[in-house]
């Protein structure tokens, strides 16, 4: 479950969903990623993008997803963190 790490990065939500939301929020309820809030998920998913624009690699970015969602499993938290790249910033990936 993704519920603390929006609020830890402190990155305001979006109002409104645009089309990339909506494919990130359809890809991780296909893989069977829970989240109680759109909205903040929505956040930390482009709060992934972001940390890896600054220079972090995946792998410590799945720890940090982990780490902060303490009812996510190792695997949820590595498909989150893919399923952001994959949406939001694909050229990520390689990282």
């Amino acid at each position: 479950m993704l519920a603390s790490l929006a609020a830890m990065i402190g990155v305001a939500a979006p109002a409104y969903a645009d089309s990339s939301d909506d494919r990130f929020l359809a890809s991780l309820q296909a893989a069977g990623v829970t989240f109680p809030d759109p909205a903040k998920v929505i956040a930390a998913g482009k709060w992934v993008c972001q940390t890896v624009g600054q220079g972090a690699q995946m792998v410590d970015v799945v720890k940090t997803i982990q780490s902060k969602n303490p009812g996510l499993s190792g695997d949820s938290a590595a498909k989150f963190t893919a399923i952001a790249a994959s949406v939001y910033c694909p050229q990520a990936l390689g990282h």
